[in-house]
């Protein structure tokens, strides 16, 4: 991500330090401090703050006036995130996830946190259902794993303990910071995450995996959604070389007699095949 660093200078010594904690607080990827600070992208001062205002608005006019662009981009050499998605529903986009996922986790003797942005998922753990999400995005580095489920397929999920998934209620920067503090954790070799097109922050979520596939209907009717999904991609994937980041875009399409159930993926099925080359198409990249 590339981080904002931001400086605090006010007449008010314990107005200065407020703001810097509800800064912190509320905003993850922003360095505040108090004081001068030669690296600072920006300074609030006395003039600058003038009447008492909401702390968003604030930080809005001072990355604003700063002129630098905020992004949630990854840093290069962290642990590779591929993401899945598609113009729509129906595809058999978390199909292709969790089957990945589990050809990564058993074949590629790897440790997989697949996660899903779903509206909504199936019940696991009750009393592990908000574990995860509040310490994380609490500022916690935390173990992963005692908080997840396993897949008899051999990849690892967060516990969730409702019907309606937390992870689709994230925005942008607490995603951003999700993914991060998994980085961080040091416990997973691939994270994969399957992202439908009607999640709202699906632009800046993909924009921060190394490798999206979109996976695309043999409908008439429904392709073209895919190709525009697949065009926008384009578009962010271009924007991540102007900052010397690479991103890699592939396309997969079900076999018409392919099996789109999610609960229940088969590894030696004809879309189980299919993933399997993908897989081993990413390896040799």
């Amino acid at each position: 991500m590339n981080e904002f660093k931001l400086a605090i200078v006010l007449s008010d010594e314990a107005l200065a330090a407020a703001l810097a904690r509800a800064v912190a607080k509320e905003y993850r990827y922003i360095r505040v401090c108090t004081g001068e600070w030669d690296e600072a992208d920006f300074t609030i001062r006395d003039s600058f703050l003038g009447s008492p205002a909401p702390v968003w608005e604030i930080v809005d006019r001072a990355l604003a006036a700063s002129g630098k662009t905020f992004s949630f981009t990854r840093r290069p050499g962290s642990c590779p995130v591929t993401a899945f998605t598609s113009g729509g529903g129906g595809r058999g986009v978390s199909t292709c996830a969790a089957l990945y996922s589990a050809i990564a986790s058993r074949e590629g003797s790897r440790n997989v946190l697949q996660i899903g942005f779903d509206p909504y998922v199936s019940p696991c753990r009750t009393e592990n259902g908000m574990l995860l999400l509040r310490k994380v995005l609490g500022g916690n580095v935390l173990p992963f794993k005692p908080a997840c489920e396993k897949a008899e397929e051999g990849f690892y999920y967060p516990a969730q303990g409702a019907a309606n998934n937390l992870f689709f209620e994230l925005d942008a920067e607490q995603a951003a910071f999700f993914l991060q503090t998994a980085e961080d954790s040091e416990e997973w070799d691939e994270i994969v995450l399957d992202v439908p097109r009607g999640y709202p922050h699906w632009r800046e979520v993909l924009s921060m995996c190394e490798t999206c596939v979109v996976v695309s209907s043999r409908s008439d009717s429904l392709r073209h959604a895919d190709d525009a999904a697949y065009e926008e991609l384009v578009l962010l994937a271009e924007r991540r070389r102007e900052d010397e980041l690479s991103q890699r875009l592939l396309r997969i399409e079900p076999p018409e007699d392919a099996s789109l159930q999610a609960a229940y993926p088969d590894l030696l099925g004809p879309l189980g095949c299919e993933v399997k080359a993908l897989a081993e198409q990413l390896e040799l990249c």
